[in-house]
């Protein structure tokens, strides 16, 4: 991930800040790559984020395999009116995809739609942005004088 210690100790107690942190949760990339969408999401796009890989308890797993859950599908599924797809499946840093999200991805890029699998917040927001879900002005380098993670120009601001 390039996220830097000082970003990661947002997440911790104030008695732990300091130590060496963790690897950033599969969730939080999830979340702030989530909260990016809301914001910037270009016009056109639609998404859902599909969660799938959470813990069920018996029941529910029975229950949702029985309504045709099925299992590999991404994270994260972007529908433009104009008929283009794209796909992405977010991981944990060092994790890899299983053998059932290696072999859909491999259908899912031979069926001509865009596909990326990775760890990276930096390497999603551009996948995005090269594609059109993102608007072009999406960075994630910050501007000069700016703490911000993900901040485009003043006035290509969307509220």
């Amino acid at each position: 991930m390039n996220w830097t210690e000082r970003d990661l100790d947002l997440f911790k107690s104030k008695r732990q800040r300091g130590t060496k942190p963790p690897p950033a949760k599969e969730f939080d990339l999830h979340v702030i790559l989530g909260d990016t969408l809301q914001r910037w999401c270009a016009p056109g796009w639609r998404y859902t984020h599909i969660a799938s890989g959470e813990y069920r308890t018996k029941a529910t797993a029975g229950r949702l395999k029985r309504m045709g859950l099925k299992p590999g599908w991404p994270d994260f599924q972007f529908f433009h009116c104009d008929g283009a797809v794209c796909f992405l499946e977010l991981k944990r840093q060092g994790e890899h995809m299983s053998e059932v999200q290696a072999e859909l991805s491999q259908f899912l890029i031979a069926a001509g739609h865009r596909f990326l699998c990775t760890d990276s917040f930096t390497d999603a927001v551009n996948f995005l942005r090269d594609n059109g879900v993102l608007l072009s002005c999406i960075t994630t380098t910050p501007p000069l004088g700016r703490d911000a993670a993900c901040v485009p120009p003043e006035d290509a601001r969307i509220d």
